[in-house]
């Protein structure tokens, strides 16, 4: 091409319009193109070239202005059109140390220069190539977005088994669509009793078609082939879904199993499919009841409401005011594993304390309930109110919700029988003795019928509710005369259903949800203890008798309808406890000192007529104590055909926030269907790598610490320190300043670090075997390896486990040669002393006590920690022999 035609050629098929002047009479001069055909004449124009070329963005010495548009229209639109494009390196290691607005123009800049440049980033690290793609996915060429893609998700990048399955079920979303019958049909497995369905059952289920029996089959072996489905049981012929299965519906837009659902019986995992259940907020006999939708994880309740420091939150102040606020309740149904951990943290005649984190909503109107009937318990769980009154209310709501009156306050059952309609289902039936002697409220002679007492349970319901919805929340619940009637009405009714259920004998248990709000000071927590105080005692019995009326009403007109004064047997003064309470939340054992004094908010009434000296025992327990994670995992697991062993228990209860974590661990577990068998360290990697953060090893260390756990437990192999910093998207640094803490972990065993040699990384691994992985004792269990023989007949097991750690605790200060490290090391004496003078080791020597299932106050002369303390025993009421009470108290504490 004759170089005339050059400055043509750049201008109209390669773009190149920079420094462009519009010259009236003459048309568009094109500086920069004249100046880019020129260059080929000699060395001084080439030089020109490159100095106007570096010029752009600003003023230039050929005396015309530029902006940055000219930069792409000018050397950028030239290397386009070149056979071969040069490399621009930018370091991004100081990207983010640029304003969120520099930063997007900074990339969106390097796109538009990718055009004519091959941009490279260096010191992209797999943290920074994620960062990325969240904060530019709209702006990146799509090339750059899959190859960041391919190489943070591939196969050859550290990543969890979580984060592979989602990429996994989000390829299949995408590829197939949200609306894919597929989808409703893992829906109507996930949401079966125990999660899975026999081929009869998927054929014959109302809400899914399909063309045949060999359609069936071709579909599970289609999702089987895609890790969503297993197939086991008699002729492989039941259905259950895989890990992969629930991460589908977890993402898919329509069907996540964590909205709200609805089983039957004792949550998920327990639902009769024969039995029918009205939605919450419907009566039974209302038209267009259907069964509400039900998912693998229910959720309970909304995110918190926003509020200031302090302060009771916006959604309960409205609850408290007038003004159209809604106070019916919404009722939803506890999961199996918060029902089992909930009634395994407290036996009747129990209040335990269970430190752990609570989605609070600031709102105290929802409620939760489930119900056993194999072992006739009923759960409730409410939110504590920072005015007391909205507590009782919402646990009369749950306890007289629509389930409860289908399932337990039913006809039948309060009759005696289906052909019957009297109260003989009762242990008394006479109206008069069960209004007057059980104080049985609600009850008249006319209509003394199980209907006729449903229909009366049900009218007072909905009128507390709208007395509830009237009254003005201002000022104390006791000083506020509408907040103190609303009260007064709630805890009647409360003790006349939880009278009620004990009648039938169904055990009740009480779940308060706690938040650091509701307990910030001491007014507060005698709030909540005073209603705890009250309600036991009006829920309580002697005989037939409340033990409220008898001991403690100071209205002389209800006093007056005792229908007699209890002859109360000398040998045994005590009275019957209905049901447990258990209070769960961060900062629950601040409630502990309120909770032992319950009797000081109650007013003996020992001089008024009708009362009859007796006592109503109550215990105030660690919820998150040992036996209490045993039983819930027992139950759980009894649903899977598996059993625990005091090793698996044993390290559920080290590495959880306590009960209610370790049931849910194990609820994610898949059942044996062929033959039962025992649970090994195999599954806890699985069990507790389903858990969020909070629940695992809260009382150790900062957040990162449990964070890096939870990511050791989610992986398939061991990681290099880069990689774990990479997936926990923090700096290597981060990790070395929490190194005590890994260190602590790696003495107790349940971490192992292998130093690879010079140049090469440290690979990190959790003491739990990996799939498929034999072999090495060291890492197939979360306890140190110790040679017990060796330290003599003066150490039990436990303490020669202590003992060897404190040796690993080299990066601790520790005075191996001191008089007292050597009285704990030799023989096995004065540990408490020891542990006094180095508090610091307590967090991971209580981790290795709970390994080898103990505690640290069994290995000492009995000192409490915050959370783990021993019961301890509150009576209400009066001793008519003291010395009933001394001896009493003397065998709790033995």
């Amino acid at each position: 091409m004759p170089r005339d035609e050059w400055r043509a050629k750049l201008i109209e098929e390669c773009g190149v319009t920079a420094l462009t002047d519009e010259l009236p009479g003459v048309g568009a001069e094109h500086h920069y193109a004249t100046l880019a055909a020129q260059a080929a004449d000699s060395q001084l124009q080439w030089f020109r070239l490159l100095e106007v070329s570096r010029q752009l963005g600003g003023t230039t010495s050929i005396g015309t202005h530029s902006s940055l548009a000219d930069v792409l229209q000018g050397p950028i639109a030239v290397l386009e059109a070149a056979d071969v494009q040069p490399t621009l390196a930018v370091d991004v290691r100081e990207l983010w140390d640029l304003s969120r607005t520099q930063r997007s123009s900074l990339i969106e800049f390097l796109a538009e220069l990718s055009a004519g440049l091959d941009v490279i980033l260096t010191n992209a690290t797999p943290r920074v190539q994620r960062h990325l793609l969240t904060e530019f996915d709209d702006v990146l060429p799509a090339s750059v977005t899959h190859s960041l893609e391919s190489r943070l998700y591939g196969s050859d990048s550290a990543s969890t088994r979580t984060a592979q399955r989602r990429q996994h079920v989000r390829e299949l979303l995408a590829d197939r669509g949200p609306s894919h019958e597929d989808w409703k049909r893992l829906y109507a497995v996930a949401d079966a009793d125990r999660e899975q369905l026999t081929y009869d059952a998927l054929q014959n289920h109302t809400l899914l078609e399909w063309a045949s029996r060999e359609a069936l089959r071709a579909w599970v072996k289609r999702m089987a082939d895609l890790d969503l489905v297993k197939s086991h049981g008699s002729g492989d012929r039941t259905v259950r879904l895989l890990p992969a299965g629930y991460a589908l519906l977890d993402e898919h837009p329509d069907f996540s199993i964590d909205s709200p659902y609805v089983p039957s019986a004792g949550g998920s995992g327990r639902t009769d499919e024969s039995q029918q259940v009205a939605g919450s907020g419907q009566r039974a006999d209302s038209p267009g009841v259907t069964d509400p939708p039900k998912s693998q994880h229910s959720t309970v309740y909304t995110p918190t409401a926003e509020r200031e420091e302090g302060d009771r939150p916006d959604g309960e102040a409205a609850t408290a005011t007038r003004g159209g606020s809604n106070t019916a309740p919404t009722v939803s149904f506890l999961d199996g594993h918060i029902h089992d951990g909930a009634v395994s943290a407290a036996a009747p005649g129990e209040i335990a304390l269970c430190s752990r984190t609570v989605d609070s909503t600031g709102d105290s109107r929802g409620v939760s309930y489930s119900f056993l009937e194999e072992r006739d318990e009923i759960v409730v769980e409410v939110e504590a109110a920072g005015y007391q009154v909205y507590t009782v209310v919402r646990l009369c709501a749950a306890l007289l919700s629509e389930p409860a009156f289908q399932q337990v306050l039913t006809q039948n059952r309060l009759a005696g029988g289906p052909d019957r309609s009297g109260l003989d289902g009762l242990p008394v039936s006479d109206p008069y003795l069960l209004r007057d002697g059980g104080c049985l409220g609600y009850l008249r002679n006319e209509d003394a019928t199980a209907e006729g007492l449903r229909s009366r349970l049900r009218d007072a319901r909905d009128e507390l509710l709208r007395m509830t919805t009237d009254a003005q929340g201002n000022g104390d619940d006791d000083e506020n005369e509408s907040l103190s009637t609303v009260m007064r009405n709630a805890h009647g009714l409360l003790g006349t259903v939880s009278r009620i259920y004990d009648m039938l004998d169904i055990d009740i248990t009480r779940v308060l949800k706690v938040p650091d709000w509701a307990v910030e000071d001491g007014t507060r927590r005698d709030n909540l203890a005073k209603m705890i105080a009250i309600q036991t005692a009006v829920s309580s019995r002697y005989g037939l008798y409340s033990a409220y009326r008898v001991l403690y009403e100071d209205r002389e007109e209800k006093r007056s309808q005792l229908l007699a004064t209890p002859d109360v047997d000398a040998a045994d003064p005590t009275g019957d406890t209905t049901g447990s309470w258990v209070l769960a939340g961060p900062t629950v054992d601040s409630m502990r000192p309120h909770l032992e004094d319950l009797d000081d908010h109650l007013d003996l009434q020992d001089g008024a007529d009708g009362f009859s000296a007796f006592m109503v025992n109550l215990d105030i327990v660690d919820g998150d104590r040992r036996d209490a994670v045993a039983t819930a995992l027992s139950r759980q697991l009894s649903l899977k055909s598996l059993k625990p062993t005091r090793e698996t228990v044993s390290i559920l209860h080290a590495l959880t926030s306590g009960t209610f974590a370790a049931a849910r661990a194990v609820f994610h577990l898949g059942g044996e269907a062929d033959q039962p068998r025992t649970l090994t360290t195999d599954d806890l990697r699985y069990a507790l790598s389903e858990l969020d953060v909070d629940e695992l090893l809260p009382d150790f260390g900062p957040r990162s610490v449990s964070e890096a756990v939870a990511i050791l437990l989610d992986v398939d192999e061991p990681l290099a320190t880069g990689d774990l910093a990479d997936l926990l998207d923090v700096s290597t640094q981060t990790l070395r300043n929490n190194e005590t803490y890994f260190a602590d972990l790696e003495a107790a065993g349940v971490i192992q670090r292998e130093d690879l040699g010079p140049g090469r990384a440290t690979e990190w691994r959790i003491c739990l075997p990996f799939d498929g992985e034999e072999g090495d004792l060291r890492t197939a269990t979360p306890t140190p390896e110790v040679d017990t023989t060796a330290y003599g007949p003066a150490f039990s097991d436990e303490m020669a486990v202590i003992a060897e750690v404190l040796y690993e605790l080299g990066h601790q200060e520790i005075d191996y040669g001191g008089e007292l490290t050597l009285a704990v090391t030799g023989r096995g004496d004065r540990f408490d002393e020891w542990l006094d003078q180095h508090p610091s080791c307590r967090p991971v020597l209580s981790l290795v006590a709970h390994l080898q299932g103990t505690t640290l106050e069994k290995l000492t002369t009995g000192t409490d920690s915050v959370r783990y303390q021993p019961p301890k025993s509150v009576v209400l009421g009066l001793d008519p022999d003291p010395t009933t009470t001394q001896t009493s108290l003397v065998s709790s504490a033995n």
